[in-house]
């Protein structure tokens, strides 16, 4: 490992210009998220496009068939712990 302080100087400049780079790139990647939604506006926005769908006997029937099954799921995880 060098001692020499023009090196270590050099160094540390590199790794803060990494650093504010990786900065950057998560505060775009931030910026690109939606913003924080309650579950209130989640389902809200659920039932407005269950409502706007052009296949809503079929999503009724999806939804019927999944509630159905969730017993029957619950029940085989139980069974096999």
């Amino acid at each position: 490992m060098e001692n020499d302080p023009d090196a270590i100087e050099a160094r540390l400049d590199r790794l803060q210009a990494e650093s504010e780079r990786r900065r950057a790139e998560l505060r775009e990647l931030a910026a690109s998220l939606p913003a924080a939604t309650s579950r209130r506006a989640l389902v809200r926005s659920m039932f407005a496009s269950v409502a706007r769908a052009p296949d809503k006997p079929l999503v009724a029937k999806r939804t019927i068939l999944k509630v159905l099954r969730t017993p029957a799921d619950l029940w085989r995880r139980l069974r096999a712990r």
